[in-house]
């Protein structure tokens, strides 16, 4: 199925009536459905014939995907040096690489680590800016080399956004960059490719979408748009997710997840993240968890404290995962209704719900809300107001595994 280039700009009826505009605006090509790998070369064929492929250092070779990309384009070049969490360094490698090639665009092959990379990449094949520098201007078009994605796993949705997130060599942290010319040109979303996935990273990967897709719906950015899509993702998300983790070999619950995923990322391309990304992130660096499971591991407590926020978006969310038909008027129900629905889930996809069996501690806790505390820039599309004693509460939650003392 080809989804077309879409940009459109609805009107939004604000809380006093007054009319919001919004834009949505997603300029990929994607080719979505099992058997879809088979339109790749076609689909590429306008962006050149010498494709650099960015990819990890095992899976897509020890898959035989990586043959058959090479098949469909005997001239490529392969970098296959990407780690998981890439940084800056591995990125300029890359681009030096891929300048020296003279190849006509890159290639990200894999999940959202290669993705995440294979952006940088083109940005560094067209411009030598090491270190922090590279994340001084928003990228356009014409700053990035054409870029192409084939997904392999079902969470990041990586393939239809305008991000790439890379470790700062200058901070240690993670850092966004950002624009226009890192959305891919073409995205192949052939859910036959994450087959081999183990039941750990389906797990992962899949609650990355829907934590993205939830998100989405409450970020402070929300588009009318998007809060369809996010919608859906959050519904194919709970239906299909524990059973691609259980049965791994049924393809109607990997194509499922591969929508979700592909839904989520054309939401955040919009509405961006939360709290609960920029809460994530100190799981991932510390404890080397899984994106998608410190995300996992910090949604209860943050759509907890959602539900009193912003309770009727919350309330959609909740209907839509299937926990009730219809919401609960009062928030403190709400909160409740939706933290141990959120719990369940975790644990039919087979994740212990508490951070303190992944590794964290309560001073971990304490010590990570007093740095996030400092840069309400990583919450800036967080709904509702958020201080170091909330933030503390809600570290507190997702390390003791209990609701949250809100």
């Amino acid at each position: 199925m080809l989804l077309p280039a879409l940009s459109i700009s609805p009107p939004r009826l604000g809380k006093i009536g007054a009319m919001d505009t919004k834009t949505f605006f997603i300029p990929t090509r994607v080719a979505y459905g099992a058997g879809s790998f088979a339109q790749l070369g076609g689909l590429c064929a306008p962006l050149g014939t010498r494709p650099f492929i960015v990819t990890g250092r095992r899976s897509a070779r020890e898959s035989g995907l990586l043959d058959r990309v090479l098949a469909v384009f005997p001239e490529a070049v392969v970098f296959d040096e990407v780690e998981e969490n890439p940084g800056v360094a591995v990125c300029a490698r890359g681009g030096e690489r891929c300048r020296a090639a003279a190849c006509d665009f890159v290639l990200a092959l894999g999940g959202g680590s290669p993705m995440d990379a294979a952006k940088a990449v083109a940005v560094l094949a067209r411009q030598d800016a090491p270190g922090s520098a590279l994340f001084s201007a928003p990228a356009g078009e014409g700053d990035v080399l054409p870029l192409a994605a084939v997904a392999t796993t079902s969470g990041t949705g990586s393939e239809v956004t305008p991000y790439s997130v890379l470790l700062d060599p200058d901070t240690g942290m993670k850092r966004t960059l950002r624009g226009p010319g890192l959305f891919p040109r073409v995205a192949v979303v052939d859910p036959e490719l994450t087959m081999s996935m183990p039941a750990a990273v389906t797990a992962a990967t899949g609650l990355d979408a829907l934590s993205q897709a939830m998100e989405g719906m409450v970020s402070r950015t929300a588009t009318p748009v998007g809060d369809a899509l996010a919608l859906e993702a959050c519904t194919l998300a709970r239906r299909w997710l524990p059973v691609a983790v259980h049965e791994p070999a049924n393809l109607e619950a990997r194509s499922g997840m591969s929508l979700a995923a592909l839904l989520s990322g054309m939401v955040i391309a919009h509405s961006g993240t939360t709290v609960v990304h920029g809460m994530g992130y100190y799981y991932t660096l510390e404890f080397g968890l899984a994106h998608g499971l410190a995300n996992a591991l910090l949604f209860p407590p943050v759509f907890a404290f959602n539900a009193f926020a912003v309770p009727e978006r919350v309330g959609r969310i909740a209907v839509a995962l299937g926990f009730c038909a219809v919401p609960p008027p009062a928030p403190e129900a709400l909160a409740r209704l939706v933290y141990d629905g959120l719990i369940g889930t975790l644990r039919e996809a087979g994740v212990a719900p508490d951070a303190a069996s992944h590794g964290v501690s309560e001073a971990d806790a304490i010590r990570f809300a007093k740095d996030i505390a400092k840069d309400p820039y990583r919450f800036r599309n967080q709904p509702g107001t958020l201080d170091g004693e909330t933030l503390c509460a809600l570290f507190l939650s997702s390390v003791r595994g209990e609701f949250p003392c809100l």
